[in-house]
């Protein structure tokens, strides 16, 4: 049975994730193992945007802040998980909290 190398060295895996995020323009970025709707392995990032940033720039910022973890810890190609992001304001996490 194949192992994804992020399950079998997830603090590697998160040291990655959190030194892609502490140059980005983010609140916060948590990360979650698991697999995805086709059972393939998978890392979900939860992204948190601060409250200001103006809704004319979301769509170019979070292509930018996906883009970048994405070409920093390669996931897929050296890790062997599917990334996908989710993206909220501070007030929308503090609402679902």
């Amino acid at each position: 049975m194949y192992i994804a190398k992020a399950f079998a060295q997830q603090a590697q895996f998160f040291a990655a994730i959190a030194q892609a995020a502490s140059a980005l323009p983010i609140v916060s970025v948590t990360p979650s193992l698991g697999t995805d709707w086709n059972g393939e392995p998978a890392v979900f990032f939860q992204v948190v945007l601060a409250d200001g940033t103006p809704r004319s720039q979301l769509l170019d910022l979070t292509k930018q802040i996906s883009q970048a973890i994405v070409q920093q810890v390669q996931p897929l190609e050296e890790w062997g998980v599917l990334p996908y992001f989710d993206f909220r304001t501070q007030s929308e996490q503090a609402r679902i909290k």
